[in-house]
């Protein structure tokens, strides 16, 4: 992560004075963080560098809202995706699948990196005893690298929004920032400017702004029955700014954090990955990016 990070500020150097897409530079550096804690090498990496361009392509062939994806239809049952999605979608999971039998053979010939695809690929489950096979690890692999990545590059791209829009605490960040002069993670709990103001962020422009989850028992939401299977949208983007909750629901504070309604907002009102067996697995990752 430190060497990506070292990476991206020297593409920004080069660019100095220019105007830039900051959302495509975050995602370079967030896809870059992924392909080295996954690959061991940097998206300077062909496939990793063609992973990503692909991607990119993906995005932007997507449709905002694809209504066949909610109902549980079949798998063969088309969810009605343009046909450039899909073909993007085919050459990312040639390209995944590659990397995964590339390293499956480094692995066997014990030439493989101690990194996050070797852990995955060789930890078996503790009730079958059996390990990923290659389909099953392309998925892993897809889903860390797109859910990610894309994630993590939105949060950092409205957090340095917001340091453009408040340079008085662009300043702040900056000077809490000199105590980094190594890649050791313990220095990460002294960045507690750095912390607020990342936790505001995402508390204004979580980068997913709703979950949808399936009611697994009845309930009773006030005067409406929810029947098992039923589909519920949960929205955090309103959560984290409702009225009554929240005091300045709208602006951005990092002091809020330290107060009295911070502290019990963040406990009952603020939802950035899910929550107990439904919390995202890459929890701590964007905010050490954040940081």
């Amino acid at each position: 992560m430190w060497e990506a990070a070292e990476a991206a500020v020297a593409r920004l150097n080069q660019r100095a004075g220019d105007v830039v897409e900051i959302e495509e530079e975050t995602s370079h550096l967030a896809a870059d963080v992924i392909f080295r804690t996954l690959f061991s090498f940097p998206i300077e990496h062909k496939i990793a560098r063609d992973v990503f361009y692909e991607f990119r392509i993906y995005q932007r062939s997507q449709t905002i809202l694809n209504n066949a994806a909610f109902p549980p239809l079949p798998k063969w049952m088309s969810r009605l995706f343009r046909r450039d999605t899909k073909v993007s979608a085919r050459k990312i999971s040639a390209l995944i699948t590659q990397l995964t039998t590339e390293r499956m053979n480094a692995i066997n010939t014990g030439t493989a990196a101690d990194d996050l695809a070797a852990k995955i690929m060789t930890t078996a489950d503790s009730e079958t005893g059996e390990t990923f096979d290659t389909e099953e690890m392309v998925d892993q692999v897809a889903i860390f690298f797109l859910a990610g990545h894309e994630i993590s590059a939105s949060a950092l791209a409205w957090a340095l929004y917001l340091m453009a829009r408040f340079p008085e605490w662009q300043e702040k960040v900056a000077d809490e920032a000199q105590v980094l002069t190594s890649d050791q993670f313990g220095l990460i709990s002294k960045l507690r400017v750095s912390r607020d103001v990342f936790r505001e962020t995402l508390r204004l422009y979580r980068p997913v702004p709703m979950i949808v989850r399936e009611a697994s028992c009845p309930e009773q939401f006030r005067d409406r029955e929810v029947k098992v299977g039923s589909q519920a949208v949960i929205s955090p983007w309103h959560l984290h700014r409702h009225e009554r909750l929240w005091d300045n629901p709208d602006g951005f504070d990092p002091t809020r954090w330290g107060t009295e309604n911070g502290r019990k907002c963040q406990c009952d009102a603020y939802i950035l990955f899910s929550a107990r067996s439904r919390v995202c697995t890459g929890t701590g990752l964007p905010w050490l990016k954040g940081f």
